[in-house]
């Protein structure tokens, strides 16, 4: 099957991925993953939830990990440029 072309000229432009907020199932082990492995920096933590950032991001948090019986994405926000 052949890719499709792609669509220089969409109408909206996705700079990054901004705020995102996943439901995780054992906290202290996501916080391992996320903080010792990958990198994000802890901002806030309380006993149900981590407020993590990217190491260049502007804002408090980016990444949100809230303590949760399933595995699950509660949202995901763009910044965009148009």
């Amino acid at each position: 099957m052949p890719l499709p072309l792609p669509n220089r000229n969409p109408p909206f432009n996705i700079i990054r991925v901004s705020h995102v907020s996943w439901g995780v199932t054992d906290l202290a082990r996501s916080r391992t993953f996320y903080v010792d492995i990958l990198g994000y920096l802890c901002e806030d933590e309380t006993e149900d939830a981590l407020y993590l950032r990217g190491l260049e991001e502007r804002n408090h948090h980016s990444l949100i990990l809230r303590k949760s019986e399933t595995p699950q994405v509660d949202y995901i926000g763009f910044k965009v440029g148009s």
